[in-house]
């Protein structure tokens, strides 16, 4: 039979292709042999116990194997001699069994292998079957299907022919030869249907270029008729174009001349100015070195003369001792001579009136010192009052000695300024009070006690004594004396800050008289605590905004969403305040506590149109207090913004300056409030102030071109600082990157094109003559004042109009609010659904780790300022006292 189905396979291969399209329809069982597959005979009839498959062949080896065993267990005994005859079977026996278990095992071995063989192909026909299910196959999927049914027949082949399996192997192989036919015609197929696609797609590529070539044709004589009428019209233009420019230099020549005579006679008129000006500041500054010879003469005078009254009063007391002690002795002899008359007496049965007379001694006066008479203050700063503290009490210092509190009474509401108060009030807040103690003993108790101050320092400040009936007021001119105990407590407030005519230090004296005559005193140097501002990098607790109706309520929910997830609070006042920046600087002071400071935020309150701008209360601090420094200046149109406090601000931490340097904006005619300056120079702590030029800006103030803005890593900032060239630059850029015609300053009155901002050359000019006359020295001058680094300066792209006002919304008139900050939105050009000017600059803030959220401060910029102009902010203080940032006797 087996010469049979090799004819059937010669037939296949000589025939496929009519066979493979009589099998078009593949069985899917065809190579899905089971996988519980069982070995048959291949057609062989069962001989005696002839095995029939890879199970029976098991069955038979193992009988096998116990047959041979039990046969040794047999030959192990010993025969008898008559039984040698059974020994030569068995020896017999065993090597027929052993080989026949060898013929058995050497036919497992051929029919493991058959059936790896068989089930491998099986695997590789299901594969083949698999692919051609391919939806839309291609010439290579049946490629790919033939080369499997190949490798499925080869498999097949390597069955050998003595094995159960080998007939069945010529029936698969009988299968897999019509498949692989199958696959082989629909292959060609494929391969026909894709050439003849194939020509189809080129002829119609021909078709298109023959279709493009003639479209250009077409549009080469279209773009050489434009390119006609386009010469014709630009030579009209031209003509037009030179008349007009005749006639416009015409105009441009008569308008220079008008100029040329109104600069030659503003000239005049400025340096006639200048002289006056140089004149009356030439005389106010002989006044003032006048007032301040004649005041140190008369400080000097008052000086000496309490020098002579303290050498006087120490000469008397020292005379006094003397007197004393020679009364002391006196009486000690006199009192040894009645003894030895009384001893001589009792011998005299008569004594005389005179020998039993005795003098009456005179009092004893206590003698002072440290552990009797006890003078002090906080002096080391650390909440309490002890004996630790006498060491340093006569000389105070920032960084030692007893502070004050500022504590004004009238809170903003008084005409006249607490210092110049006579009537001396009940502390309207105790806890306010610096504690000073006076204790003493007993020997005291007959003594009056006096507290005095100094006559420069006297009506600055306010002492009182703790009694049973409250706080008291203390007379400090000398003439009453305090209510007698032997621990007294006093409070020491100051009724206003140090400044131009006070440097805030008061010299508090104690004093013991009996009869007349000071038995005791002593002196100690107290301070007040100074003002001082926190920077732009201290976290937030309040963001203060006006309420202006419609116009800002979008601003309004922008700056919420943005403030509140970083736990500060948006405080929305109504009033007419447009410009919050503007009303009050918030600072804050510092006090020593025995478990840490005591910190009160004080605000500087704005002296302009005060009927406008009563105190703004913080929700954060209900005790917040508001005073003012100095008197309203009146300032011309050009310079009315120029002592708002946004010109008013201080850096960070900076080498040399612990608690950050003030810096402010100076636009030479009129720069930022003099008397608030010296109040700052007053305070000794964030001083001396640095001077920016801001003449060219329209609202001259400083924080509209520099910010400084804290970073991810605790305790280090950039400094943002606007950048015309920048601005220029990112205009180019974006004219070279074929985005001209996109807008910018997008719904505000200045919107206009990329290129047509660019066109207008004199505005360009303009702001690279800024940078190069302003911005650049103002950077150099802040790298020498402030120790700044290159790496730590962001020029931020900003342009400004002709009189200085910010021609987009300004990004560096920012609000750094707890990791977050706050600018406005620059309306820049819109390129792919992004606003290219905010994304540059927060890559530009991107070293940095800078979150930024732009708000819509449209209604600002229209009115010519921007976000930190239009909010206020309370920041937390400093929590490391500030005595502590700073060196020895600072």
């Amino acid at each position: 039979m087996r010469w049979v189905r090799y004819i059937a396979i010669a037939i296949v291969n000589g025939f496929g292709v009519v066979i493979g399209i009589i099998w078009v329809a593949v069985p899917t069982t065809v190579a899905q042999p089971s996988l519980n597959y069982q070995l048959a005979l291949s057609g062989r009839q069962p001989d005696g116990e002839t095995p029939q498959s890879l199970s029976e062949l098991y069955k038979l080896r193992d009988r096998l194997k116990v047959q041979l065993d039990n046969l040794a267990k047999t030959s192990d005994s010993a025969p008898f001699p008559g039984e040698l005859w059974k020994s030569a079977i068995n020896r017999q026996q065993s090597q027929t069994l052993t080989q026949q278990l060898q013929n058995v095992q050497s036919q497992i071995q051929i029919e493991e292998r058959a059936k790896y063989n068989w089930d491998d192909a099986a695997k590789l026909a299901a594969q083949a079957v698999l692919i051609g299910r391919t939806s839309n196959p291609s010439s290579a999927t049946w490629e790919e299907s033939q080369r499997l049914w190949q490798l499925a027949i080869n498999t097949l082949r390597l069955i050998p022919h003595d094995s159960f399996l080998a007939d069945r192997a010529i029936d698969k192989t009988i299968e897999y030869q019509g498949n692989l036919s199958v696959a082989t015609y629909e292959m060609q197929v494929a391969r026909s249907v894709e050439k003849i696609r194939a020509e189809e797609e080129e002829i119609r590529e021909r078709v298109r270029k023959e279709q493009e070539k003639k479209e250009f044709a077409r549009r080469e004589i279209e773009r050489k008729e434009q390119e006609k009428k386009d010469r014709v019209r630009k030579e009209l233009e031209r003509q037009e174009f030179e008349k007009q420019e005749l006639a416009r230099k015409e105009l441009e020549r008569q308008e220079l001349a008008r100029k040329e005579l109104e600069r030659q006679e503003l000239e005049r008129q400025e340096l006639a100015r200048k002289e006056l000006e140089r004149q009356e500041l030439e005389r106010q500054e002989l006044a003032r070195k006048e007032l301040e010879r004649q005041e140190l003469a008369r400080q000097e005078l008052a000086r000496k003369e309490l020098e002579r009254q303290e050498l006087a009063r120490q000469e008397l007391a020292r005379q006094e001792l003397e007197r004393q002690e020679l009364a002391r002795q006196e009486l000690a002899r006199q009192e040894l001579e009645r003894q030895e008359l009384e001893r001589n007496q009792q011998a005299t049965p008569q004594p005389t009136p005179e020998s039993t007379a005795t003098p009456t001694p005179a009092p004893v006066t206590p003698a002072a010192s440290p552990s009797n008479f006890f003078f002090a203050g906080d002096t080391n700063r650390d909440g309490q009052i002890n004996q630790q503290d006498e060491a340093g009490k006569e000389q105070w210092s920032l960084s030692t000695g007893a502070l004050i509190s500022f504590n004004d009474r009238n809170n903003d509401r008084g005409k006249i300024p607490t210092w110049k108060q006579t009537k001396v009030m009940v502390p309207r807040r105790a806890a306010m009070l610096s504690q000073v103690n006076l204790t003493m003993s007993e020997s005291f108790k007959t003594s009056q006690l006096f507290i005095t101050a100094d006559s420069i320092a006297s009506p600055h400040i306010s002492v009182f004594q703790k009694t049973g009936d409250g706080w008291q007021p203390v007379d400090i001119s000398g003439a009453k004396p305090l209510v007698f105990s032997t621990n007294i407590v006093l409070g020491v407030e100051a009724k206003q800050f140090a400044n131009r005519n006070w440097n805030g230090t008061v010299n508090l004296k104690a004093t013991a008289q009996n009869n007349g005559q000071e038995i005791a005193s002593t002196t100690i140097q107290m301070g007040v605590s100074p003002w001082m501002i926190a920077p732009n990098t201290a976290p937030v607790t309040e963001v203060q905004v006006s309420d202006r109706g419609a116009v800002n309520s979008e601003f309004i929910s922008q700056l919420k969403q943005a403030v509140e997830p970083t736990g500060a609070k948006v405080k929305i006042l109504q009033g007419d305040r447009t410009w919050m920046q503007d009303t009050q600087k918030n600072g804050y002071v510092q006090l020593p506590e025995k478990s840490e400071i005591r910190q009160f935020n004080v605000a500087l309150k704005s002296n302009s149109e005060p009927e406008k701008n009563p105190p703004v209360k913080s929700t954060q601090n209900p005790d917040l207090k508001v005073v003012k420094i100095g008197n309203p200046r009146s300032l011309d149109p050009v310079s009315q913004w120029s002592d708002g406090y946004g010109n008013l601000q201080v850096t960070p931490p900076i080498p040399g300056h612990p608690m950050g340097r003030v810096y402010y904006g100076n636009s030479g005619n009129a720069s930022f409030n003099p008397e608030v300056l010296d109040f700052i120079q007053a305070q000794r702590i964030q001083g001396p102030p640095v001077d920016i030029d801001t003449s060219w800006l329209l609202t001259r103030q400083v924080d509209e071109i520099i910010n400084f803005i804290p970073t991810q890593t605790p305790g280090q900032y950039v400094m943002a600082i606007a950048s015309p060239e920048a601005g220029v630059k990112l205009l180019e850029e974006l004219e070279g990157r074929g985005y001209g015609d996109v807008a910018i300053n997008r719904g505000l009155s200045t919107e206009t094109t990329v290129s047509a901002a660019l066109k207008n050359r004199a505005l360009i000019q303009h702001n690279l003559y800024l940078q190069n006359q302003k911005l650049n020295p103002i950077i150099e001058k802040l790298k020498r004042e402030f120790l700044l680094g290159d790496d730590q300066i962001i020029q931020v792209p900003a342009m400004f109009g002709y009189s200085g006002y910010a021609w987009w919304p300004n990004m560096v008139n920012s609000v750094p609010v707890n990791g977050k900050l706050l600018v406005s939105n620059p309306r820049g050009p819109m390129i792919d659904g992004v606003d290219y000017t905010q994304e540059r600059l927060r890559q530009l803030l991107l070293p940095a780790g800078v979150s930024v959220s732009f708000l819509d401060d449209r209604y600002y910029q229209e009115l010519k300022g921007n976000v930190q102009s239009a909010t206020n902010t309370v920041r937390k203080p400093e929590e490391r006292p500030f005595w502590q940032s700073l060196p020895n006797n600072y």
